[in-house]
């Protein structure tokens, strides 16, 4: 049976719904001079600074740059750090459809802006047409679909398919231009980017973008605390600059379209990756953001591109490589630099180094009994986490170290209680059991089952709480295995003949002294090995 339907048409590759995947395209598109004509839009008209004008230059001429919208945007402005750009946060749904597609013999364009065949195949639905012939959809590596405007050099991650949201950030961006070039403190050079964040229907982000000084700024002031991950004392704007470039290089990262990694950038970034890898095979208190393994993971994928550079991998159609080194750059930035005050007369040198006050050591009386009852490990859990947690910070590489000791130590911890457990059921097995010890092994056999139990779900907390946590398994096997040998003493001790228990109290006697003698040197050592490590 034979359907009337329409026949899908290709759509020319230069068509404004060509594909959302960059071309092949130079890194930065042509920016048309101050005079040339303007670019129609449904807001108006945007012109971009000329090309030749000095990136450097502050005093440019804004007389022809202005922009006659149609439309007044009505919306709020608010400045953002790029880090607020909202991408993974939408919550955006495919639309549910019953609609089938069939493709027409010979077709051979497949884009963005397809046409689908009703379920009933007697008509088409409404064309799903390119948002505007400003605006160019563009895929990002992680599969994101955001949208630039060549001519005004502006970037935007809102969906311009509805034409409500088209005219309203198309109307925003351009108030945002006229209100830069009439501003004489505003530098609106021809690398200078806009970014347009559609917040909601009456407020939209936005952060402006200087490639050569790799930086961001805005028209207002702007609140920097956002800028500082809770990092306390900032004021130097040297040290500023860190958290200001850590945001251009997430914006380069967010938008990669084109290339802003020069041979320079390739170098700074291998060699502050070849600098900390040395340092953490040279130093275990490295303020290195990495371990060693991902390190040299991060040196070897950073040798490749630059390898293979002059191939043009930077400079083609493909984006998946600026947006590494772009990440690389950021975490190098803001983890290495700005989280240690670089250039700072307090810089941080030594992961377990406080920059804002000395600990006074000061012990809750809570935790003082919990270390007695757990035999001191919660002391020396808290001596470990002070090294991780040094002001406010955690330190990532040296966390997943100690968890990766507990998870250890839990484990062996487990498997000792399942033994202690056996040896209980055992020994209550005995007819001759008296009721001390009796009781003494009830309490051994519920200890056991708690160490096994807080294994399986311990959950974290913080500093005092954390060590008393991480504290219990070991704790609980100790009174688990002091319950047992009680117990034991008890049956010994209340049947037995006086030689046996003569015996029996001489060899106790003896395996005490030596797990004191053990204990002691242990204490020693590490005494010792933290005066080393202090030097």
């Amino acid at each position: 049976m034979s359907y009337p339907v329409n026949t899908l048409k290709q759509q020319d590759a230069n068509s404004p719904g060509a594909s959302p995947i960059p071309q092949n395209l130079p890194p930065s598109s042509p920016v048309p001079s101050a005079s040339a004509t303007p670019v129609a839009t449904t807001s108006g008209a945007c012109t971009a600074p000329s090309s030749n004008a000095n990136p450097s230059s502050s005093g440019m001429s804004v007389s022809s740059n202005i922009i006659s919208p149609s439309t007044t945007s009505t919306r709020k402005a608010t400045p953002i750090p790029a880090s607020d750009v909202n991408r993974y946060k939408r919550g955006r749904a495919i639309p549910q459809t019953k609609d089938r597609v069939l493709i027409e013999p010979g077709n051979k364009v497949f884009e963005e802006y397809a046409l689908l065949l009703r379920l009933d195949y007697r008509e088409l639905t409404t064309p799903s047409k390119p948002p505007s012939s400003r605006w160019k959809p563009l895929a990002h590596p992680e599969g994101a679909l955001y949208y630039y405007d060549s001519t005004c050099r502006i970037y935007t991650d809102a969906d311009l398919s509805k034409p409500s949201t088209l005219s309203a950030i198309e109307a925003f961006a351009d108030k945002l231009y006229n209100d830069a070039r009439t501003d004489p403190n505003i530098d609106i050079t021809s690398k200078t980017e806009l970014v347009v964040e559609d917040i909601d229907e009456n407020t939209c982000g936005y952060y402006f973008v200087e490639q050569d000084t790799r930086c961001i700024f805005w028209l207002e002031r702007f609140d920097a605390e956002s800028l500082f991950d809770n990092i306390r004392r900032v004021r130097n704007m040297g040290h500023i600059k860190y958290a200001i470039e850590a945001q251009y290089w997430t914006h380069c990262e967010l938008f990669p379209y084109e290339n802003r990694v020069t041979p320079a950038v390739l170098e700074e970034l291998k060699q502050m990756i070849m600098h900390a890898a040395a340092v953490t095979i040279t130093s275990v208190t490295s303020v290195a953001p990495f371990d060693r393994d991902e390190l040299e993971k991060m040196l070897s994928l950073v040798t490749e591109i630059e390898g293979s550079s002059g191939k043009g991998t930077l400079e083609g159609q493909f984006t998946h490589t600026r947006c590494v080194v772009a990440r690389f750059m950021s975490e190098f930035i803001v983890k290495a630099k700005f989280f240690n005050f670089c250039g700072q007369p307090g810089a941080r040198l030594d992961s377990d180094q406080t920059i804002y006050f000395k600990d006074h050591d000061h012990q809750s009386l809570l935790f003082i009994i919990a270390s007695l009852l757990l035999f001191g490990a919660p002391r020396t859990h808290q001596k470990d986490l002070k090294k991780i947690w040094v002001d406010r910070i955690i330190n990532r590489v040296l966390w997943n170290q100690f968890i990766g000791k507990l998870n250890d130590e839990w484990t062996g911890l487990a498997l000792s209680a399942t033994v202690i457990l056996n040896a209980n059921v055992a020994f209550l097995a005995i007819p001759s059991v008296q009721d001390t010890a009796k009781l003494l092994s009830y309490l051994s056999v519920i200890c056991s089952i708690a160490v096994v139990l807080l294994v399986l779900l311990l959950s974290f907390f913080g500093t005092e709480a954390l060590a008393i946590t991480y504290s219990l398994p070991y704790g609980l096997l100790m009174w688990a295995l002091l319950s047992f040998a009680a117990g034991f003493g008890d049956l010994i001790f209340g049947t037995e003949s006086q030689w046996i228990r003569g015996a029996v109290g001489f060899a106790a006697s003896l395996v005490v002294c030596f797990v004191a003698l053990v204990a002691q040197i242990g204490k020693h050592q590490i005494s010792a090995a933290d005066e080393e490590s202090t030097i």
